[in-house]
Order: C-alpha cells, then sequence, then structure tokens
C-alpha cells in the first residue's frame, strides 16, 4: 500500500488560502462629499456657530447705527424745523424736508441692499450690501445728501458719528488711510459747520467731533476683530465637522476590516483545515489498494466532516470551547492524529497540560483553541513528523500553549496565512507568538522539527501590565 504524504511545501506552511467572507463589507461613503455639501448649505442660510454670539453681536452692532442715523435725522429735523415753522419760513421748512427726506431714502436704500446681499452671501461672506461693489457711490451721495443737512441746521452736525462708522466700514476696507483721512475730513466739516452757524467755536464745538471720530474709529476696530473672530470660529467649525465625519468614515471601515479579518483567521483555522484534511483523506482513499475496503477511510472522512460542522455552527454563535479548553484541546489532538494516520502517518500527538481544565476568558481560551488546531493542521499536512507534543501551561496572569513537532522544520521559509492569523490573535490578546525550528535533541537531526510557542494573559485586564 502506498503512503500519501502531504503536499511539498515544507514547514508549518499552508498550501490552502482561504479567501475570506465571501462578501465584501460595503466601502465607506466619500468623507468630504456629504461635509462639503452641508457646509455650502450652511453657508447659503447664513447659520450660527454653535457655542458663539458673534453673529448676533455683531447684528446688534448694525441695528445700533441703523437706529442712530434715524434718532439724530429725526432730532435735527425736529430742532430744526420748529424755529422755520414759528417764524412762518415755510421755504426753508421745505427745503429742509427735502433734504432730510432724500437723506433717508438714500440709506434706506443702502440698508436694503445690504439686508439682501447678507442673506444671499451669509453673515459671515460679507461686510454688507453697502461695502459691495456700489457702496463707494452710494456712501458718497449720503454724504452730499448731509452736507446739505448741515449747511441748513448745524443740529444735523450730530448724523456725522455715524458717517464716521461708515466711511471706515465702506473705505477701509479698500484703503484705512484713506478712510481715516475722510473721518479727519468730516470732523473737520462739523468744527466748520458750528463756526458757520454760530460765528463761533467754543471747547465742545471742537471736542466733541474728534471724540466721536476716535469713538468711531475704536469701534470699528472692534468690529472687523468680531467679524474676523467669527469667521475665524467658522471655519474651525467646519473643519472639526469634516474631521469628526472623516473619523466616523474611518472607524466604519476599520471595523469592517477588522470584522473580515476576524473571519478570515476563523475560517481558516476551523473550516479551511477540516476541508483540507478531507481532501487528504480523500486522495488517500482514492490511491488506496482496489481491493482494501474504503471503510475506515470514509468513517474518518465522515467524522472531519462532523467535527467541521460543530466548529461551523460554534462560529455562528460566536462561542468559545463550550466543552472546556482541556477537553477542547484533547479533542483536537485526537482528531490531528487520526487524520495523520488515516493519510498513512503513524503520527503520535501527546496533550501535557493542568490536572483540571483552566478558567480562563473565552477570548483567550478561544484563541488557545485556535492557535492549537492551526498548527496542528500545520504539522499534519506539512511537517511529516512522528511525533508531536502540546503542552499548556497556565501561570499567574499568564497561559502558554507550545506545540513541538519532531517533523522537517521551517528551514527559513517565508510565512503563510496561518502563522500571520496565529499572530494576529496573540497581538490582539496582548501577548505573542513565536515560531521557529526546533533546537536539535538527543538523536535529532540539526534543525529538525518546529515549535510553535503562544503565550497570553490569562484574562484581557492582564494586558500591558
Amino acid at each position: 500500500m502506498e503512503t500519501v504524504r502531504a503536499p511539498a511545501a515544507e514547514g508549518p506552511e499552508e498550501p490552502v488560502e482561504p479567501a475570506g467572507p465571501a462578501g465584501r463589507p460595503g466601502a465607506p461613503a466619500v468623507p468630504g462629499a456629504a461635509t462639503g455639501a452641508r457646509a455650502e448649505t450652511a453657508r447659503g442660510a447664513g447659520e450660527g456657530i454653535p457655542g458663539t454670539r458673534i453673529p448676533e453681536l455683531l447684528g446688534a452692532m448694525r441695528l445700533v447705527l441703523h437706529v442712530s442715523v434715524a434718532v439724530l435725522l429725526v432730532l435735527g429735523l425736529a430742532r430744526s424745523l420748529a424755529p422755520a415753522l414759528r417764524s412762518g419760513d415755510h421755504a426753508a421748512a421745505w427745503v429742509t424736508g427735502a433734504l432730510a427726506a432724500v437723506f433717508a431714502g438714500l440709506y434706506l436704500a443702502g440698508t436694503a441692499v445690504e439686508r439682501r446681499r447678507a442673506r444671499a452671501a451669509g453673515w459671515e461672506g460679507t461686510d454688507g450690501g453697502a461695502a459691495g461693489p456700489g457702496g463707494p457711490a452710494w456712501l458718497a451721495l449720503v454724504t452730499v445728501a448731509w452736507l446739505g443737512l448741515l449747511a441748513v441746521h448745524v443740529d444735523f452736525a450730530w448724523l456725522a458719528f455715524p458717517l464716521f462708522f461708515l466711511h471706515l466700514h465702506v473705505v477701509g476696507r479698500r484703503s484705512l488711510p484713506v478712510a481715516l483721512a475722510l473721518v479727519v475730513v468730516l470732523a473737520l466739516a462739523v468744527v466748520a459747520g458750528f463756526r458757520w452757524h454760530r460765528g463761533t467755536l467754543d471747547v465742545g464745538a471742537v471736542v466733541g467731533p474728534v471724540l466721536g471720530a476716535a469713538v468711531a474709529v475704536a469701534l470699528w476696530t472692534a468690529y472687523v476683530l468680531f467679524l474676523e473672530e467669527a469667521r475665524a470660529q467658522r471655519r474651525t467649525s467646519e473643519d472639526l465637522r469634516a474631521t469628526r465625519d472623516r473619523l466616523a468614515a474611518s472607524e466604519r471601515q476599520a471595523g469592517a476590516l477588522a470584522e473580515r479579518e476576524r473571519w478570515a483567521r476563523d475560517l481558516h483555522d476551523t473550516l479551511a483545515q477540516g476541508l483540507a484534511s478531507v481532501v487528504l483523506l480523500s486522495r488517500a482513499a482514492l490511491e488506496e489498494d482496489p481491493g482494501e475496503p474504503l471503510a475506515s477511510r470514509l468513517r474518518q472522512i465522515e467524522r472531519s466532516a462532523a467535527e467541521n460542522l460543530v466548529q461551523a455552527r460554534a462560529l455562528v454563535e460566536r462561542g468559545g470551547p463550550g466543552e472546556g479548553l482541556d477537553a477542547a484541546l484533547a479533542g483536537a489532538c485526537r482528531a490531528a492524529e487520526r487524520t495523520a494516520r488515516a493519510a498513512g502517518s503513524d503520527l503520535a500527538v501527546t496533550l501535557h497540560g493542568p490536572a483540571s481544565g483552566p478558567r480562563l476568558e473565552e477570548e483567550v481560551a478561544t484563541a488557545v483553541l485556535r492557535v492549537a488546531q492551526s498548527a496542528l493542521a500545520n504539522v499534519v499536512l506539512h511537517a511529516r513528523a512522528r511525533r508531536c507534543v502540546v503542552t499548556l501551561a497556565v501561570h499567574a496572569g499568564e497561559v502558554t500553549l507550545d506545540v513541538h513537532d519532531d517533523g522537517r522544520g521551517r528551514g527559513g521559509r517565508p510565512e503563510g496565512f496561518g502563522i500571520r492569523a496565529m499572530r494576529e490573535r496573540a497581538a490582539a490578546l496582548g501577548g505573542t507568538l513565536t515560531v521557529e525550528d526546533a533546537h536539535p535533541g538527543e538523536g535529532a537531526a540539526p534543525g529538525s522539527g518546529t515549535v510553535v510557542a503562544l503565550a497570553l494573559p490569562t484574562a484581557r485586564g492582564e494586558a500591558g501590565r
């Protein structure tokens, strides 16, 4: 009878490479797509920044400006019309009213444009409609109307205070020195107005415009700083939102890959190895002498298929070695021995372990069992060994497993999927795995045999201590 040997690959290396789960995890969404769309929507809608009141503050400052213009215009109109009406000078009253109406109309028109552009671009995308392309022309018309009012009555001089801010706002975006020069010109115009109407100047007529100009410059500077701070916070918020979305996508992808690797390892260490044994036994049966009864071969094939069916159900239920680790290891050793002998090898597998089964966490016990199964399958399929010893030991905070065969050794060949899967199992639980040629013993050829050594903490909490 011809003896059927393992495939030609040497050492604990696997010729059968499982393809992993048939399903491929769905591709994660492109990290930047949804985020960019949300950002554009947010900019179009002018939504606020979470955790900040800067948009409301900027809106309040613009509202204060508009209300100041309205109040100062009404006060100047009331103080200028009252003397004209009392003296019966209706022509002066009509001129003052017309100039006030022109000023108010021009200012309201600019405010309306500002509101429309602010809604279209979002508060952080514009400095207001008055600062847009037609802003300087509009400001020139408003300034001319104000000068006309100042020529009519001195009380319209106080409208210069909001005009200071407007000049800084509209012109300062283009040229700050020009804006400051215009503020100085407006202050001089106010002083000249007081001199024209009163014929003399007092301290208030000079200090008031100068102080008002200084306050306007300070307020405008604060407005610009607040606006830039709001824009910076908005950019930071969008960057954080985009980073969070990218991180979530990366975590989903990493989770899918980890699950795929877990299934690949489990399939390799259980079903793939069992199916390889079935193939080996089938080949042995086909090459058997036709006169030899095949009942023993078929019983071994049936037993191997039944064992793999049990392991498949355990994988589906995601359970560990339900019968206990010691019993599961003993069963794995007996199965490897039966498979090897049915294939024509006289391999003897011996298990050494504690007198009573060690109490380990389910993940640790499962990892020990899977590594033992994978190592034993390599011995059966590749090592051409006559003897294999499996040793399980539990120390203080650590469990070790050694699988030592007297076969032909690895001989420095590259590691395949099975050994990589064993290493990943060990690393995932904070342990180590070593695969090397055995040290020659008495009567052994140099470099003969292979040792697979696994060391794991007895509990997940022990890792890293």
